[in-house]
């Protein structure tokens, strides 16, 4: 599947389930909280090389429910992820910054 097609059946399955297609506030609070997920389980790791973490099936999960929010979000709001994602790609070759948080 390319990622317009994971788009689309990640909305489908939206409606199918009578989850939220219209509240988009609603969907980046949920985003926000799958982020803590994934935040709460990276400090809960061990912390070793990706590859070896000791939780690394949860990191997996988290990072899955977030791209899934994140096309499902695309969806609702008919931004193509593709364009997107393809558009901030070649945006990034050429970007600088100081990597400080």
């Amino acid at each position: 599947m390319n990622l317009k097609e994971l788009q689309q059946a990640i909305y489908q399955n939206k409606i199918n389930r009578n989850f939220n297609t219209t509240d988009i506030g609603k969907e980046i609070i949920l985003l926000t909280e799958e982020l803590g997920e994934l935040a709460r389980a990276y400090k809960n790791s061990d912390k070793k090389p990706a590859r070896e973490i000791n939780n690394r099936e949860e990191i997996i999960d988290a990072v899955g429910d977030i791209m899934a929010y994140c096309l499902g979000l695309c969806a609702m709001m008919d931004v193509d992820s593709e364009a997107a994602l393809t558009k901030i790609i070649a945006a990034n070759k050429t970007r600088t910054h100081s990597g400080q948080i």
